[in-house]
């Protein structure tokens, strides 16, 4: 059986060739990243005239909860980034956004809904609705505690458009978190059902990287969660108690943590994660590093995934569970985002296992005209394994209000 060697030489070696690559921009490739093209636009947060964090309170790390309610990323705004979205993210600006620091409100909504069509080659199409999610949060202490639940309808291949449908396997989640925020060193401390906290979130969940972890927009866990962003390094920390809808016996159940740090020159960042979970019929073990920089507007991101799966015993044969193999994933990006709203650029996946070795090449677009709308286009043709082209359109809704 083939053994994916976890960081220790192996991942030094990988940080040293990145590193290498961040130089010569030509030769560099990977998923972009939000935080890498905003990396030195101080001005998403620090606009001339509005109230400022003090300097200890400030969580410049450009990580995922500076923006999001969930501090792993995704779905709901929080106030700082609904200021960002309104004010920073599209190409036209039409919204007057309330300052973060003088919003008093005790509820929140939020809409984020994502719309898919896709095209292989051969002619065979399909629309459907990727999800919709609802999320109300409550502030009952405005900075300290926030109540969060959402809704999540996920769509099938086979539904029609704007159509969702809540019954069947895997159609609806529920979402819920109890979270004591700003404490010192912008601290918090959460206990959630949600997303697992592990690695940088992408927008498109069919990156490899994501996807063939078991990390797409159906994973779930309970899990308590501590993390801290003393201004620009960061580090969260996860116990997690398994996927509550599957039986007990199969719930994946352990730790994982994430943190990075970043510098203002040219957007430079650093990022790793760690797993470690079992259930009664595997031990799983996952580590990833990352790192970019963004030179004149030109991203470069580039991250490498290792995942080691041991079987404990075997599942009984009524038992029905899949579980992604041991594998080594590696992405590289190159982006480039010279007028603000829009970012396209390359994705290369490179993906092995036991059993098999695969390749992708993406070309993307990633446009936001204006506050609340983004559309993404991707091309992409994977070799190795098996030889498929397509082209993908997504649509992403989003409303703060």
């Amino acid at each position: 059986m083939k053994v994916y060697p976890f960081p220790s030489r192996s991942l030094a070696t990988f940080l040293l060739i990145i590193s290498c690559w961040v130089g010569l921009a030509e030769s560099l490739r990977a998923t972009p990243l939000l935080a890498l093209r905003e990396a030195e636009n101080c001005g998403g947060c620090h606009n001339p005239g509005r109230s400022q964090k003090p300097f200890l309170d400030r969580r410049c790390s450009l990580d995922c909860q500076g923006c999001h309610i969930d501090p792993g990323g995704g779905g709901a705004r929080n106030q700082w980034g609904a200021y960002y979205a309104k004010d920073q993210s599209s190409l036209v600006h039409f919204l007057k956004p309330i300052d973060p620091l003088q919003d008093q409100s005790f509820i929140d909504f939020h809409y984020d809904g994502r719309f898919m069509s896709w095209s292989k080659d051969g002619g065979e199409s399909h629309t459907f609705p990727m999800g919709q999610e609802f999320t109300v949060r409550l502030r009952p202490l405005i900075r300290y505690l926030h109540l969060t639940y959402t809704a999540l309808y996920l769509g099938r291949i086979e539904d029609n458009l704007f159509r969702v449908v809540s019954e069947g396997d895997r159609r609806f989640r529920e979402k819920y978190s109890v979270m004591v925020d700003n404490l010192p060193l912008a601290t918090y401390l959460r206990y959630a059902r949600g997303a697992p906290m592990y690695g940088i979130k992408r927008p498109n969940h069919s990156l490899w990287i994501r996807q063939r972890i078991g990390l797409d927009q159906f994973a779930t866990t309970d899990s308590f969660e501590f993390g801290l962003t003393p201004n620009v390094p960061f580090f969260r920390y996860s116990i997690m108690e398994g996927d509550p809808y599957e039986i007990e016996a199969n719930r994946q159940k352990g730790t994982s943590y994430h943190g990075g740090v970043r510098g203002v020159s040219f957007g430079w960042h650093l990022n790793g994660s760690g797993w470690e979970t079992e259930s009664d019929y595997h031990k799983i073990k996952m580590k990833a590093a990352g790192i970019g920089a963004n030179f004149f507007k030109t991203i470069l991101y580039a991250e490498r995934n290792w995942r080691k799966v041991d079987t404990k015993t075997e599942a009984p044969a009524d038992t029905t569970l899949f579980v992604h193999p041991g594998s080594t994933i590696t992405e590289y990006t190159i982006a480039f985002a010279q007028i603000r709203g829009v970012t396209f650029g390359f994705v290369k996946e490179e993906y092995e296992d036991d059993t098999i070795q695969s390749e992708r090449d993406n070309l993307f677009v990633d446009i936001h005209p204006i506050p609340g709308i983004q559309v993404e286009f991707w091309q992409r043709s994977e070799s190795g394994a098996r030889s498929l082209k397509d082209v993908l359109g997504i649509l992403h809704l989003y409303f703060d209000w």
